[in-house]
């Protein structure tokens, strides 16, 4: 049994300390993953405080044959798709073509999330080099922006913009996403 499945366990039982490592390990992922889709940092905390939430409240249920990460990507991804939702209807401008956004089945919310990956691996592929190592070192090595300027020599505004431009660059690359899915569905 992997650590991953350890934690979920400890999770179903009922286990505050596992449940906080399992938050320790999957918040900044979440987090990154979220502020794709938001435009806001407040948004995408939301996001991943709601997923923590179901996960919690709803741990007497949880299966532990899934995949710990599918699920909280699952979960992530629905709760995006429903703030997109939302705001598609506030806005009025697409509502009945949102009726089929909720996959059903693990075998499609796996590929949903291996699409994901392989959008967000072009995206950072396509950022000039230095902006990748930078991002990368934030967002996959979670670096602060004063260990990264740090290591390379750069100041903490340059690591600062360059992070900003970066995340701009992602949300412009996988923006299309979301709409694509609601064309389809």
């Amino acid at each position: 049994m992997s650590s991953n499945d350890q934690l979920f366990l400890g999770i179903k039982k009922g286990n505050l300390e596992a449940f906080s490592k399992f938050y320790d390990l999957y918040s900044q992922k979440l987090l990154n993953f979220s502020l794709l889709y938001v435009r806001s940092r407040v948004e995408a905390e939301e996001i991943v405080q709601d997923v923590f939430l179901s996960v919690w409240t709803n741990r007497d249920k949880l299966n532990l044959e899934l995949s710990v990460e599918g699920y909280v990507f699952r979960i992530a991804k629905n709760a995006l798709l429903n703030k997109l939702k939302k705001k598609v209807l506030q806005t009025e401008t697409i509502s009945s073509a949102t009726q089929g956004l909720v996959f059903s089945h693990q075998t499609e919310d796996q590929i949903f999330l291996n699409e994901m990956k392989e959008l967000l691996s072009e995206a950072i592929a396509d950022l000039p080099e230095k902006r990748q190592e930078i991002f990368k070192l934030s967002r996959e090595k979670g670096y602060s922006n004063k260990e990264i300027a740090k290591e390379l020599n750069i100041s903490i505004h340059t690591v600062e913009s360059q992070i900003k431009k970066s995340i701009k660059h992602l949300r412009t690359f996988i923006e299309y996403v979301p709409l694509l899915f609601i064309w389809l569905h």
